[in-house]
């Protein structure tokens, strides 16, 4: 099921590819622009620390849960509906979070849109049923770096709009989406055909969720899972606990960490849509991901020790380039092994193991901030990163 086959080479042409670029990254645009403002939001509501976790949480829970279900529906239907599905989603979860006066449809807004945001896995299926190996791995970073970019860009534009009422930034990200899923009806066209009959059965669609701890733990893939794990979750322990080290450790105030995570974000894009493509042609895939655990390693190991401002800035450049490098050559192993026809379902359970991730790394982080040090999380992070790559099999 997960072995590599020889078939038919993929389509290279560029046009689709720059549509699903924009595609997710107007769907990114419209998440950055609201995320900052949503513990203002819900504070206005009568929401503490807890429920804005709760909430928070909620989104990386249901892209755990919906990312292999959908992945598996666009294998048996095509990518095209899947992703236009998440779009519509999108701009009806924006809608709500924007007219939300309580907790449960604050709570609603965000389960919504998180599974919607689960067909991301679903655009890496359609880079690989566009591209041939040899550009794999360049269209996986294409798809990090419109994510990357969209989430920067997002808070920027976020700012501008939340001056006069926080519902502002929700309105306008619906409007966005809705003008990105007409662009998608009217631009997108279909990458995958099925073979044969669609079923869509509850057996069928719900497969791979029950199927999902098997996959992760006990498939051949189990490694590369392993290693999409441990660098995720470094590197959201570092998002997670950035701002607390750069202003009680290095001095910065709120614009400064801004700034510095905006650069973090600008050349963690730079990295995916620029170097991966260039240096997996030369080097490989397997290289790719030792040389970003190396500089994702120099980056984390010595965030948290103090020292001037212009350290931290050249610390967590490298700590984003390294993740920008690796995580999209990951994906492109994951894909490589996979047969055309699962493509959608595998890298749906890869976004599922991202976004345990994404709960996981800031927990843990968070932690080891508070009851160890300040460089605990980054010292860690440093060392499962560096230590990761002994899972790399020959064969990579």
């Amino acid at each position: 099921m997960h072995a590599s086959v020889d078939e038919t080479p993929a389509r290279t042409d560029r046009a689709p590819r720059l549509i699903l670029f924009l595609t997710v990254f107007i769907d990114l645009l419209g998440f950055g622009i609201v995320i900052p403002f949503l513990p203002l939001f819900a504070e206005r509501m009568g929401v503490g620390a807890i429920g804005v976790g709760m909430v928070l949480a909620t989104y990386s829970f249901m892209q755990l849960l919906c990312a292999p279900l959908l992945g598996r529906i666009s294998d048996r239907v095509g990518r095209r509906p899947i992703i236009m599905i998440g779009l519509a989603g999108s701009s009806v979860g924006y809608l709500l979070y924007g007219a939300a006066t309580s907790f449960f449809w604050l709570l609603v807004s965000r389960a919504l849109h998180g599974a919607c945001a689960a067909t991301v896995s679903t655009a890496q299926a359609y880079i690989a049923d566009t591209t041939d190996e040899s550009d794999r791995a360049q269209g996986m970073g294409l798809i990090g770096a419109a994510f990357g970019l969209g989430f920067v860009l997002g808070p920027a534009f976020g700012g501008l709009l939340g001056h006069s009422s926080l519902r502002t930034p929700a309105f306008f990200a619906a409007a966005l989406s809705v003008g990105n899923l007409l662009f998608a009806a009217i631009a997108l066209p279909e990458s995958h055909h099925s073979r044969g009959g669609v079923r869509l059965a509850p057996r069928v669609v719900l497969g791979p969720l029950l199927k999902l701890p098997y996959t992760l733990v006990r498939s051949r893939l189990r490694s590369l899972f392993s290693i999409a794990f441990i660098f995720t979750s470094a590197f959201a322990a570092l998002e997670a606990t950035f701002a607390l080290v750069a202003s009680r450790v290095y001095g910065f105030g709120a614009s400064g960490v801004g700034w510095l995570l905006a650069l973090a974000g600008l050349l963690q894009a730079l990295a995916q849509g620029y170097l991966v493509g260039r240096l997996a042609r030369t080097l490989g895939e397997a290289w790719l991901i030792r040389a970003g655990a190396i500089i994702m390693f120099l980056g984390l190991i010595a965030i948290g020790d103090g020292g001037p401002p212009w350290l931290l800035a050249v610390l967590v450049s490298l700590a984003a380039v390294g993740y920008g490098i690796a995580s999209p050559a990951v994906a492109s192993v994951i894909s490589k092994k996979t047969s055309r026809q699962h493509q959608g379902e595998i890298l749906g359970a890869n976004q599922s193991v991202l976004s345990l991730a994404r709960i996981f790394g800031p927990i843990a982080g968070g932690a080891a901030y508070q009851f160890v040090g300040a460089p605990a999380p980054y010292v860690i992070g440093a060392i499962s990163v560096l230590l990761s790559i002994i899972l790399l099999r020959p064969e990579t």
